[in-house]
């Protein structure tokens, strides 16, 4: 990152360049557009916000990283608790990431963040590393490692940049906040 997080009086301050800014902007729309829920056929159902049959799980391996079920071992709650929950959830992930979307500079600077603001960007970078790291097939420290010996001809390796630089930013704002 170019000049990162700081702390200042008025809150954080997160410094970007004008490649940095855009690429987060196009990556926070993608993570909107994942996050997209399911249609709601009944057109009751879509007025009251809650569903009488629950949504299937996920197909996407990285959705359903992001909305985890709650009962592995017992299908009928966890389906009713997707049923209840699942739809506010993604609308929670989808208004923080939109939040963090208007706080960054289009074109690369600085802004600074209110305590509201820099939790929407916790939780948002943290699933934009959720998305990347399931689709780099990451389990465990020894596949995360991994990650630094992948060549630069490698067809993973423009995912694996995006995944170490969206880790640094998270870093970044960690330390800042400690």
């Amino acid at each position: 990152m170019s000049n990162g997080f700081s702390r200042t009086r008025d809150g954080i301050q997160v410094a970007l360049g004008p490649l940095e800014a855009t690429l987060l902007i196009e990556l926070i729309g993608q993570i909107d557009a994942l996050l997209e829920p399911p249609p709601v056929d009944d057109p009751l159902e879509a007025i009251v916000g809650l569903r009488a049959v629950a949504p299937p799980p996920p197909d996407d391996p990285a959705v359903a990283r992001l909305l985890p079920d709650a009962y592995p071992d017992d299908p009928d709650a966890g389906a009713d608790y997707r049923r209840r929950t699942s739809d506010d959830i993604r609308a929670g992930k989808r208004a923080a990431a939109r939040r963090v979307r208007a706080t960054v500079p289009a074109t690369g600077g600085q802004t600074v963040l209110d305590d509201d603001q820099v939790q929407d960007w916790l939780v948002t970078l943290n699933d934009l590393r959720l998305v990347f790291g399931t689709r780099l097939n990451l389990s465990d420290d020894a596949s995360a490692e991994a990650l630094y010996a992948i060549e630069g001809d490698d067809p993973r390796r423009p995912v694996v940049e995006l995944y170490l630089f969206l880790g640094d930013m998270q870093d970044q704002l960690v330390h800042v906040l400690l």
